[in-house]
């Protein structure tokens, strides 16, 4: 087979992929995406929730005057399907605290396919229906060949944007922890249909243990509804669960699926050589509340310009990773400490309570699902 030749290559057509995408296009860099599926963003493999930017800013560091990124938070109103103004998080008992949230539900289906045309009109070409089957690295020239079931790529830079799997570091290095996301947490989702509630609710205890369910309305009568638990920690399926308690709460189930998350915190190694691991390859996801679209987007920008200051003055790759460090260091931290914290202490649902009563609504629970240190770790 002839091996087409290609300046970036990015596999994976997610919001992390995509960002990157259009931001290298934009500086009239050549780019290509290799997505395995036939349409992007089908099927959902989240909860839906999309962070407005004041959430993000309020998060994140260094991040405020970031006029790119700004603009790419502001979504057209297709896209925002429920506004989530507020959180519930209940407890095993069903008391439940209240906080407040900045966010809106959307549907992956629209809200990636969005993404994926602003890095089309941008320039960048995207190829459906491709999925990357190997990735070989020559080790006199450090280039690299990427096979996929259509054909053969060679490129200058690759960009890992294959989500929690981290398909492409698992080509490279096989098992090596270095590379790939830890802790890769079982969920399943559902959309549904009945009587939804108007906030984003979370529950805590042996519906979901060490782990959470949610539900999310998408709009009147209609909600994004999941559960995510700890290996292990379920007897029999996930997607059994989540059907039990969809209908405990009288929901009908329209559509089901299940997916990964990564919650061991982020990579060691997220730039190896020519290769930048973005989003929920690089373990880029809040380990206590599930959250990885902001920081898909943010690291895949800035994923786009580490190789645009490369190009332009010499900058070394591996500052991406230093900036990723400064961006969402303090948060990932946090947000794993709170998260190991909750496999060793929710042991059953009465302890479970007792010591949510004890952590509180605002100097705990609130401060662990915003990622800041609980109060009393301070």
């Amino acid at each position: 087979m002839d091996v087409e030749h290609r300046e970036v290559i990015v596999v994976g057509a997610g919001p992390a992929g995509t960002s990157c995408a259009q931001r290298l296009a934009e500086e009239n860099i050549d780019v290509l995406i290799l997505e395995r599926r036939a349409i992007v963003g089908n099927p959902a493999q989240c909860g839906e929730c999309i962070p407005n930017w004041g959430e993000v800013v309020g998060t994140f560091h260094g991040i405020d005057d970031h006029e790119w990124l700004k603009r790419s938070f502001e979504f057209p109103d297709r896209i925002q399907l429920h506004r989530l103004d507020h959180m519930r998080v209940f407890l095993p008992s069903g008391k439940s605290y209240n906080f407040d949230l900045d966010a809106f539900a959307g549907h992956r289906l629209q809200f990636d396919g969005y993404l994926a045309e602003k890095a089309v009109e941008a320039g960048a070409e995207i190829r459906m229906s491709e999925p990357v089957t190997n990735v070989k690295r020559r080790t006199k020239t450090d280039s690299l060949l990427i096979v996929t079931e259509k054909g053969r790529y060679t490129c200058d830079l690759l960009i890992d944007a294959s989500g929690s799997l981290a398909h492409v570091a698992r080509c490279l290095h096989g098992k090596d922890k270095d590379y790939r996301p830890a802790d890769q947490v079982p969920t399943a989702y559902a959309q549904v249909r009945g009587n939804v509630p108007e906030t984003f609710d979370v529950f805590l205890g042996s519906v979901a243990p060490k782990g959470y369910a949610w539900i999310i309305p998408k709009g009147p009568d209609t909600a994004n509804v999941g559960l995510g638990v700890r290996a292990g920690a379920l007897k029999g399926s996930v997607k059994e669960h989540l059907q039990q308690f969809c209908e405990d709460l009288g929901f009908e189930i329209l559509s089901i699926g299940g997916g990964w998350i990564p919650m061991g915190g982020p990579i060691k190694t997220m730039v190896d050589k020519n290769v930048i691991a973005v989003g929920d390859a690089a373990g880029l996801v809040m380990p206590s509340n599930g959250g990885g679209i902001s920081q898909a987007m943010i690291s895949g920008c800035f994923a786009a310009e580490a190789y645009i200051d490369f190009k332009r003055d010499g900058t070394p790759l591996t500052a991406y990773q230093e900036r990723i460090a400064s961006c969402f260091g303090r948060a990932l931290k946090n947000s794993l400490r709170s998260k190991n914290m909750g496999y060793l202490m929710f042991q059953n649902d009465l302890i479970t309570e007792v010591l949510l009563r004890i952590l509180g609504p605002i100097g705990g629970i609130k401060r662990a699902m915003e990622c800041d240190k609980p109060l009393w770790v301070l």
